[in-house]
């Protein structure tokens, strides 16, 4: 176990002991008390959120029960897996995402924050009102987690290429549909580095990605987890797919050969074209400010323009919320544990205004959930959409060896409607019955397996 705190030395107790008045008193005895919190990382949590709370808790002794793939069996399924873990390790504190955090407030796994909030007069006022809404509202009407931070991407563009080709900026709230047609009023037929693009996507390389993330988005599956039936040939999928083919036969989005996981400052650059001037917009977490301040500060050469950021994409069925928006950071008290106050003391301290005002300084691709420190306009953007819920488990109930041979089914079939090989309808009607047919056969493989 990991302790973080000064002890007295022995010494100095038993001199402390033999000089008149200093012998202790029930008011200047040192409570010592105990928390035990769940987290991926231990040099994470210190870095994220211990160090900060054991500076101004220095009575509690923390120790941090790692979730990581060397204290989870990787073989099982990963609720199930989640279980064993936290029967084995019993933390005092949870760190869920939103459906773990709904499902374990159904199963009357954590504690009501609504006692504390309210003997404590915790202010939620300063917190972005959406999330603390959603998590009481996953919460049946009451709080039994706070979040610190939250994700979201939002649109950015390039203001002088938009004033260039007098085009109208984006606005808040538009749809996917909305984004890509405005993204198709910028030119495709410019060479080398005269070429731009209307839109880019981070790890959107084909149209079937494409499809991917626009289907996210508007909440749509190409499986019912209760059926086990693949429901892609619908209008919703048609309109998806549609939209995606049509993006990449014009040439609006780009689509990077490889993906780019991360590197250097330099390395960003000459991998971005929307940081060269060369796309219209991005869709991208918070982060990418970080990363273009950084660029005008250390790179005296580097070609600055003109940006600005709008909402991400929504869904038509409702623009004023979002199912990109992930909730996914929530610390919350374990039902029974004997730790509890020590347990409140520190979500009430990682959700708190001093908290926010240390880690504001610098922008994260989360942004924190108390939002009054952040000095940048641009990040206004981020906080308009409320979180949709998205039950990301309904994919962990389809068999593993299902999803990828599906994903490169549908990823080739969208290739062949984009060179047109196919038409849209006869790639749809394979992918069904193909599909299906994939998904009942891993179904009698796992069957078999167990």
């Amino acid at each position: 176990m990991l302790r973080r705190k000064m002890r007295l030395g022995i010494g100095f107790i038993a001199l402390c002991l033999l000089i008149a008045g200093c012998y202790p008193t029930s008011g200047q005895t040192t409570r010592h008390r105990f928390l035990k919190v769940m987290y991926f990382g231990e040099s994470s949590f210190y870095e994220d959120y211990g160090d900060l709370f054991l500076s101004r808790y220095g009575d509690v002794d923390v120790e941090v029960a790692v979730l990581d793939s060397s204290t989870i069996d990787p073989a099982k399924e990963y609720s199930v897996a989640l279980r064993e873990f936290i029967q084995r390790e019993n933390p005092d504190v949870f760190y869920l995402s939103s459906s773990e955090y709904e499902r374990f407030v159904q199963e009357g796994l954590l504690s009501s924050l609504e006692p504390f909030i309210k003997s404590d007069q915790y202010e939620l006022s300063g917190m972005q009102g959406p999330i603390v809404d959603f998590l009481r509202e996953l919460g049946g009407g009451q709080l039994y987690g706070l979040s610190p931070t939250f994700y979201v991407p939002a649109l950015y563009y390039n203001a002088d290429l938009f004033k260039q080709y007098g085009v109208r900026p984006p606005q808040d709230n538009m749809t996917w549909r909305e984004i890509l047609q405005l993204a198709a009023r910028f030119p495709a037929d410019g060479q080398g580095e005269r070429r731009i693009y209307g839109l880019s996507v981070p790890f959107v390389q084909s149209a079937g990605s494409l499809a991917d993330r626009i289907a996210g988005t508007q909440g749509l599956s190409a499986v019912n987890p209760k059926t086990m039936r693949v429901t892609l040939n619908t209008d919703s999928w048609r309109d998806v797919w549609d939209m995606a083919v049509s993006a990449v036969q014009s040439g609006t989005v780009y689509l990077p050969e490889t993906p780019f996981y991360g590197g250097s400052l330099q390395d960003y650059l000459d991998n971005d074209l929307f940081l060269q001037g060369r796309v219209a917009m991005k869709l991208d977490d918070a982060g990418l400010l970080e990363t273009l301040e950084s660029l005008t500060k250390t790179m005296p050469k580097y070609k600055t323009f003109s940006f600005d950021t709008v909402t991400g994409p929504v869904d038509p069925a409702d623009r004023s919320a979002s199912r990109d928006v992930e909730v996914g950071q929530i610390f919350a008290i374990r039902s029974g544990t004997p730790n509890l106050e020590a347990a409140w003391d520190f979500i009430k301290y990682v959700n708190s205004d001093d908290y926010a005002s240390i880690k504001a300084r610098v922008i994260h691709s989360s942004l924190l959930t108390r939002t009054s420190h952040y000095n940048d306009s641009r990040l206004e953007a981020f906080n308009k959409l409320r979180p949709l819920s998205v039950d990301y488990g309904r994919e962990a109930k389809l068999p593993d060896s299902f999803a990828d041979k599906f994903k490169t089914l549908t990823s080739d079939e969208l290739d062949k409607v984009v060179r047109k090989e196919k038409t849209l309808k006869e790639a749809m009607e394979f992918v069904s019955a193909s599909g299906q047919s994939l998904l009942e056969q891993a179904i009698k493989t796992e069957r078999f397996r167990d």
